[in-house]
């Protein structure tokens, strides 16, 4: 019996690890990065929140859906977002990025794309396909390649 009842316990603490990560994913976040995410996107659903380590500073990434949308967002311990990966419909990308996409991959479907804001920097990552073969690359709004 003392197998059992180590079992027991053994079941009982992943039961109640795994409520922990659970909660610690909507309730982890600090009360500044809270408030910012709420009053930006009110009708948006978290569904990971991560801290991690960048340039020596702590911050947190917060992954939702809003409708359709999703959105990561790089937040700083103050609240302030550092950066915001949205999922767009490729239609939504610039013509000119269109256009430096076939310049630089000829024939290459776009597959789907991100605009990615930091600060006042707007990029375009896109993925495209060629010959079965997958590929990311990033532009500004302009059309300009960058690595």
């Amino acid at each position: 019996m003392p197998g059992r009842s180590a079992v027991s316990f053994l079941a009982l603490f992943l039961a109640a690890g795994i409520s922990s990560a659970m909660a610690q994913r909507s309730d982890s976040l600090p009360p500044a990065i809270a408030t910012a995410f709420r009053q930006a996107y009110p009708n948006a659903t978290i569904l990971h929140v991560s801290r991690e380590p960048q340039d020596g500073k702590i911050v947190y990434e917060i992954e939702s859906r809003d409708g359709s949308t999703r959105r990561d967002l790089l937040y700083a311990l103050d609240g302030t977002v550092i950066e915001i990966e949205e999922m767009i419909p490729a239609d939504s990308v610039p013509a000119a990025v269109r256009s430096a996409l076939e310049r630089d991959v000829t024939g290459a479907t776009l597959l789907g794309a991100e605009r990615v804001t930091r600060g006042d920097v707007v990029l375009y990552e896109v993925q495209a396909r060629k010959n079965g073969r997958s590929q990311s690359l990033t532009y500004d709004p302009q059309g300009v390649r960058k690595e």
